[in-house]
């Protein structure tokens, strides 16, 4: 819906400024670019982006060679950090009150996503309608997108039995667990993956000038894009001990790659070493795709 209001906001723009304008044709006013200077912008995207992820700010820097031809840079830098915190309570007494468990497990993930673009490009001026002016071009450039995260859960479980003793006086145990996964190249949940691409796109636009130096713009355009999604992985560490009452039963760590699907398994209590190995997935994956697209970002401008 802010799509369709700010395309129609640019309309009812263009059919005020034709009204007023007694030629249909007209060179630039005054507060519209003169020939060889500099046009700094920034666009900021409140609804949505090329990286779909998270918000993503974009500097364009267009030097006009005249008023008619103009040669323009994009710079676009996006980051985001996300924590989230979960507790897990487990009580089982009030079904048994000598055969249950209790457990508290708190998990911690975070969450990194990172995105560069850089853009080269050609914008040709063909008309102005008093504040108004119409371009077209095209542009090519590089777009990275960058993900990475962790996960930590620590598991505290007490467990009271009396099953298989052959006793009425239950068996307590204690045990405690931490596990800790580094992600590289994607995120804790693995729906993102790093991805590196080149795009090229044709495009027109228009800028309506707000006030002498200032205005504000929007484009429609055609993209072609290729690229590569790389495969993600994660590397895990863990440990945990276990006690009946005061008796340690129970000592060892663990480590695993989905790199290498090597896990290895170490018993503290009896020295025993255990390596086994797993499939390892290769995620990767290359795409190309043409879509047509409408910039929903505001782009202020400001010219030098």
């Amino acid at each position: 819906m802010k799509k369709h209001l700010l395309s129609l906001g640019f309309a009812v723009a263009a059919i005020t400024a034709a009204a007023q304008s007694n030629n249909s044709y007209q060179e630039k006013p005054a507060y519209q670019l003169p020939d060889g200077l500099l046009a700094v912008e920034l666009q900021v995207n409140p609804f949505s982006n090329d990286f779909t992820t998270f918000k993503m700010g974009e500097l364009k820097g267009r030097l006009f060679l005249n008023n008619k031809h103009v040669i323009r840079l994009a710079i676009g830098v996006g980051y985001d950090t996300d924590t989230e915190d979960t507790n897990t309570n487990k009580d089982t007494r009030n079904y048994d009150s000598n055969n249950y468990t209790i457990g508290t497990t708190t998990t911690k993930s975070d969450k990194k996503q990172t995105a560069l673009k850089l853009g080269l490009g050609y914008e040709y001026h063909f008309a102005s309608y008093g504040r108004l002016d119409f371009y077209a071009g095209a542009e090519a450039g590089y777009e990275g997108k960058f993900y990475s995260g962790t996960k930590t859960t620590v598991t505290n479980e007490t467990n009271s039995s009396t099953y298989g003793t052959g006793a009425t006086t239950p068996i307590v145990t204690t045990s405690n667990s931490t596990e800790k996964i580094e992600y590289s190249k994607m995120l804790p949940d693995g729906s993102k993956y790093n991805e590196r691409s080149f795009y090229a796109n044709i495009f027109t636009g228009l800028d309506f000038y707000v006030y002498k130096n200032l205005y504000i713009g929007t484009e429609l355009g055609i993209s072609f894009k290729t690229g590569k999604h790389e495969n993600g992985y994660y590397d895990s560490t863990s440990q945990g001990q276990s006690y009946r009452g005061s008796m340690m039963i129970g000592n060892w760590s663990e480590t695993y790659s989905s790199e290498t699907g090597v896990k290895t398994h170490l018993n503290y209590m009896s020295g025993q070493t255990t390596i086994t190995g797993s499939t390892v997935t290769d995620r990767s994956s290359k795409s190309t795709n043409v879509k047509v697209y409408v910039e929903p970002a505001i782009r202020l401008g400001w010219i030098f």
